[in-house]
């Protein structure tokens, strides 16, 4: 399945995660640490070319994260954001709840004001 998905995103230019957060993220206000830590681990939890995923892409039918992740693959992804960013996702943290990678980045840059407004 990584190999379809992975075929699927080749036609896609590749972006450095520089033009990434520029193109996409930096507009919407999303913190620039917060889009590396996306682009980079997701990209190891889901063996898929991050460099080539866009905001719009849906995380169960365009990059089936559910089977190219392996199984823990969430419990690493909130241990990894409290070893990186010092806040505790594990209770609110659930990929179903998500529908896009747009979606996901905008909760995680949320958590993130949250924390910084508190």
């Amino acid at each position: 399945m990584r190999q379809r998905v992975n075929r699927y995103l080749r036609d896609r230019p590749t972006l450095t995660v520089e033009q990434w957060f520029e193109q996409f993220w930096r507009p919407q206000g999303v913190n620039h640490s917060l889009v590396a830590f996306v682009y980079t681990q997701m990209q190891t939890y889901s063996g898929l070319e991050f460099a080539r995923v866009r905001p719009h892409d849906r995380l169960n039918e365009d990059l089936y994260l559910p089977l190219v992740c392996w199984f823990d693959w969430e419990t690493s992804f909130t241990e990894d954001f409290l070893a990186s960013f010092d806040i505790d996702l594990s209770d609110r943290f659930n990929p179903e709840n998500f529908t896009t990678v747009e979606e996901l980045v905008i909760f995680l840059n949320h958590q993130l004001l949250s924390v910084n407004h508190s």
